[in-house]
């Protein structure tokens, strides 16, 4: 076999294993994709798909959960919407959550809390916990925060203070009585600068070797935007497992 049948063989080889790599991948993940079908992917930590929070009650909470994962690794995340589609709210949050994987890994620590705020009628809540923090953040806990900050302030019309009193709260708990060394979410990635984890990064390098011989390295051009890190991270930390917490509406 000459050099150019070689080549081409392999090239197919590459190809063909990625092809049934990616169909193996698709029906692993079929059935979680049905069971999460309508639910987001959250970005950490602050996800307001209304427009609730003030500018600088965002940047405050952002900075805010942030300093609680690097300080003992808690994941606090909070998403507000306007309707939870066919879900109801309980199911919503709790689906949301498995599926961001909120928490680490083999710890479960967990929280995420979900506001409804339609156009029309009441304003609801629903905080799930990690099984790693349910006991910290007991439902009576968890009421007498909302009893405490998130209800006075709603009463007075300022929901988006309320809910940063009530994010507060929550990561000052975990703060105080959670003990774990900090994560810095980098340190799982074996280059700091590329969020890939190993099997990732193997298959990127595979595509990407490919690509480099298909494109006669055109695709280099790319490398300066490919590792760039940017100004956030690309996930949760895999935990998820949990359902505790406590629910409300105003």
């Amino acid at each position: 076999m000459d050099r150019k049948k070689t080549y081409k063989a392999i090239v197919i080889i590459v190809v063909v294993t990625i092809v049934i790599a990616v169909a193996l991948f698709y029906f692993y993940l079929r059935d979680d994709n049905d069971k999460y079908e309508g639910i987001p992917t959250l970005e950490p930590y602050i996800n307001d798909k209304v427009g609730v929070l003030q500018e600088s009650d965002y940047n405050d909470l952002q900075d805010f959960c942030t300093y609680i994962e690097y300080n003992n690794s808690c994941e606090i995340a909070l998403l507000i919407v306007d309707n939870t589609g066919s879900y109801d709210l309980n199911t919503f949050a709790i689906r949301t959550f498995e599926k961001n994987g909120i928490g680490q890994e083999g710890k479960d620590n967990g929280v995420l809390v979900v506001f409804l705020v339609p156009e029309v009628g009441d304003i609801r809540w629903r905080t799930v916990t990690g099984d790693g923090v349910s006991d910290i953040l007991s439902g009576f806990v968890l009421k007498g925060f909302e009893n405490e900050y998130l209800i006075p302030a709603m009463e007075q019309g300022d929901l988006s203070w309320g809910i940063t009193l009530y994010i507060y709260a929550i990561g000052l708990e975990l703060d105080e009585k959670y003990i774990s060394e900090g994560n810095d979410p980098w340190e799982e990635y074996p280059i700091w600068f590329i969020p890939l984890n190993g099997w990732q990064l193997a298959i990127f390098v595979v595509v990407f070797i490919l690509l480099t011989i298909v494109t006669k390295g055109r695709v280099l051009l790319l490398i300066p935007y490919l590792f760039t890190r940017g100004g956030g991270r690309g996930g949760f930390g895999g935990g998820g497992t949990g359902g505790g917490g406590s629910r409300g509406r105003f």
